[in-house]
């Protein structure tokens, strides 16, 4: 099938969703980024459009060495934004689309307090700061600081069901990938893990439950209309 040009596919401005799990001694700090893109399915000559829904694509992981200070953390995640910013095909500022989701248990509060420092200093750019504490209860809620609190089971929920969805693609080219993938494969449903780290699931869990929470569209199974041969734009 020959794709018809779309006109409004530069409208589809991408957004970023940058996890961040944060360890320093045993368990290493993992950044996993996302990107919200768009797969067009069939034409419609009746709508003069392709049908298309979000799909989610990681596009860098990044395992900090152990015992790395804290303090690294702010030049750690405006590397890892404006590395793939630069290689971006697109001419639009999607550094002005970006979501910072931080793990903000244990020592969370602390590096929080540098991040807003950097952020308010200008250093980090604009972008949406999002702190979520896991927990082991069954409801959602907002600290009184403002922080997301989310059952560790919400967010392992939304790397299955985006899963099934076929709506998260991960590159093969990405060194962690292969180590990604067995975390994925350990993961339980009571929020247990059979293997012996999973830092790099938990970032990537961060970047898809915010970016599920922005975009319900992300968690439906595609129609018949994405059957045949796709493409994202």
């Amino acid at each position: 099938m020959i794709f018809k040009q779309n006109p409004q596919a530069a409208q589809f401005v991408p957004l970023l969703y940058l996890g961040v799990d944060l360890g320093k001694e045993r368990d290493h700090t993992v950044l996993a980024l996302c990107e919200r893109k768009w797969q067009l399915g069939e034409w419609s000559a009746a709508l003069h459009s392709h049908a298309r829904r979000p799909v989610l694509i990681l596009r860098d992981l990044v395992r900090v060495p152990l015992s790395t200070p804290y303090t690294q953390v702010p030049s750690l995640v405006k590397n890892v934004f404006t590395r793939y910013e630069a290689t971006s095909p697109f001419q639009v500022p999607i550094k002005n689309h970006r979501n910072l989701v931080v793990d903000a248990g244990g020592v969370g509060g602390g590096v929080l307090d540098i991040i807003r420092q950097e952020q308010n200093s200008g250093y980090l750019g604009p972008m949406q700061l999002v702190p979520v504490f896991t927990s082991s209860g069954h409801e959602p809620g907002r600290t009184s600081s403002g922080s997301q609190t989310v059952p560790k089971r919400d967010l392992l929920t939304a790397i299955r069901t985006v899963v099934e969805a076929k709506t998260l693609i991960i590159p093969q080219r990405l060194t962690l990938a292969p180590e990604l993938f067995e975390e994925l494969a350990g993961l339980r449903t009571n929020g247990q893990s059979a293997t012996k780290h999973d830092d790099l699931a938990m970032a990537l869990s961060l970047a898809i439950w915010w970016a599920t929470q922005q975009n319900k569209e992300l968690l439906v199974a595609p129609t018949p209309a994405f059957a045949g041969e796709t493409k994202i734009a």
